[in-house]
């Protein structure tokens, strides 16, 4: 059902599996180290079977999509590199990540884009898979509900918290621990602004039970039709950066000059010194 224009629900590409790239049932994935990260090769079918195994862990989990900013600051802050290296799973969220992975042979043949890959997920996970969303604002989270609802009509939302609007204090975080916890979910959906997303999600993984807790970023503000989606052939082409330029271009553009050039840069630097990774398979 059209919910807006550049519907969020019918948008963007097909969740259909890549032609060449079948995956083990076990949800392991094969991934290839760009800028010192570990990627996996995978596509929308293949990293939804992944959370799921995940989901099963008795233990707290993480995931991320990884895009240029994501992996150039992990290459350049030791510190943040150090945050990703604890995920259970990066993803390609960008096309020119998609394109460095290519480079070594991965097959690629789209992203696994993180506002898509969240709507593939929760179309594929009905009751009796559990979701929790955490981040963004009251209003937002109220029309994301409605927006999922239609999505999946057999959804089970177990819990939905927009956090304050400032840093938080450890009564905060053992407050959404308590509620997280006491909800019980299979995966919990983050939207944080920036880095600051993914540092979380790690620094807190003790003090919960367990759940994936999956970097979405502002997957809750275009699923719920609040911004609109890229146009499809800008995303084919590894354009989205521009698209969403356009729209906030004095907040945007120092953070996409330097990031797109530091990958760039640490990318071709890793090519010419033949430091480029070779394809792993992870140990489950």
């Amino acid at each position: 059902m059209a919910i807006v224009s550049g519907n969020p629900i019918d948008a963007g590409p097909s969740s259909s599996s890549q032609p060449g790239t079948a995956y083990p049932t076990d949800g392991s994935l094969e991934s290839i180290r760009l800028l010192g990260t570990p990627v996996a090769c995978a596509t929308y079918d293949s990293a939804l079977e992944r959370i799921k195994a995940l989901a099963r862990e008795p233990r707290a989990t993480a995931v991320c999509p990884s895009n240029t900013h994501i992996l150039g600051e992990g290459r350049h802050n030791p510190e943040f590199a150090r945050t990703l290296a604890r995920f259970d799973l990066v993803l390609p969220d960008g096309m020119p990540v998609v394109w460095a992975l290519n480079f070594r042979g991965a097959g690629l043949k789209d992203r696994v884009y993180g506002p898509y890959f969240m709507r593939h997920a929760l179309r594929n996970t009905p009751r009796p898979w559990r979701h929790f969303f955490f981040g963004d604002s009251e209003e937002c989270l109220v029309e994301l509900r409605r927006v999922l609802v239609q999505l999946q009509p057999d959804i089970e939302i177990v819990g939905m918290l927009s956090p304050p609007f400032r840093p938080f204090s450890e009564a905060d975080e053992a407050s959404f621990a308590d509620t997280i916890n006491r909800a019980d979910p299979d995966f919990v959906w983050v939207a944080l602004p920036g880095v600051r997303m993914e540092r979380w999600i790690i620094e807190n993984q003790a003090r919960y039970r367990r759940g994936v807790f999956l970097a979405v970023g502002d997957a809750f503000t275009l699923l719920s039709g609040r911004q609109s989606f890229a146009p499809p052939w800008m995303q084919r082409m590894g354009l989205t950066w521009a698209y969403r330029l356009s729209k906030e271009p004095l907040r945007l553009g120092p953070r996409y000059l330097r990031y797109h050039s530091m990958f760039v840069s640490y990318w071709l630097w890793d090519v010419l010194r033949g430091r480029v990774g070779k394809k792993v398979r992870p140990t489950i």
